[in-house]
């Protein structure tokens, strides 16, 4: 290995299946990003190999692995990250209009998922007009809105208060139950605790299964 080249995961081997929710806890710095990155298709691992939907992902273009990051996987992020100058609604539907999703069927999309995480009366309210729950629900939405199979959060919860966290949580378990797989980051006990897999890691590993 070259000088200064640090290891963020060694021998990591996991396995994600359809409509399985997993989460992932452990210190700051134990490579968890890292992983949920490589799990989503963000990077590519500098060995091994990382298989998504039966294609290794090494060897994929990055017009390909786009593809795949827009149309296959949905993320969910501490911060949020909507478009400020976008209402909700702009928000929810710019990723289908990105997949080339026909204009009459993106309108039912966005209004059936902004139906569905209780904001259709907030649809025209810019993110700078809403609450941190309610962006985290407009998150979730454009999160799902070219109906990927698997859903990446990364500390879904980390901006909000107890109880708008547990409501946050609620509104995983609804996503779950349809058939959406999850893998969550998370150091909340009460998000941890909705999944049917938890992993802990340390020092780039997982350490606990």
């Amino acid at each position: 290995m070259p000088a200064g080249t640090v290891t963020a995961l060694g021998h990591v081997s996991i396995r994600i299946e359809a409509g399985d929710y997993v989460a992932i806890s452990g210190p700051s710095g134990c490579g968890k990003s890292t992983l949920l990155h490589l799990l989503g298709c963000v990077d590519r691992p500098s060995g091994g190999s990382l298989v998504f939907e039966g294609r290794d992902v090494a060897g994929l273009t990055e017009s390909e692995r786009s593809r795949i990051r827009l149309t296959r996987i949905g993320f969910v992020f501490q911060r949020f990250f909507l478009l400020p100058m976008l209402t909700a609604w702009e928000n929810v539907e710019l990723p289908q209009s990105e997949a080339g999703v026909p204009k009459g069927d993106r309108r039912a999309r966005t209004r059936e998922l902004l139906d569905y995480v209780g904001l259709a009366e907030r649809s025209g309210h810019r993110p700078s007009q809403l609450s941190g729950g309610e962006m985290q629900r407009v998150a979730i939405a454009r999160a799902l809105a070219n109906r990927p199979p698997l859903l990446l959060a990364d500390e879904p919860t980390g901006e909000l208060d107890e109880t708008t966290g547990e409501q946050i949580a609620d509104l995983f378990d609804r996503v779950h139950e349809g058939g959406t797989a999850i893998v969550v980051v998370t150091h909340n006990p009460v998000v941890a605790a909705r999944a049917g897999r938890r992993l802990a890691m340390k020092g780039g590993r997982v350490v606990d299964a």
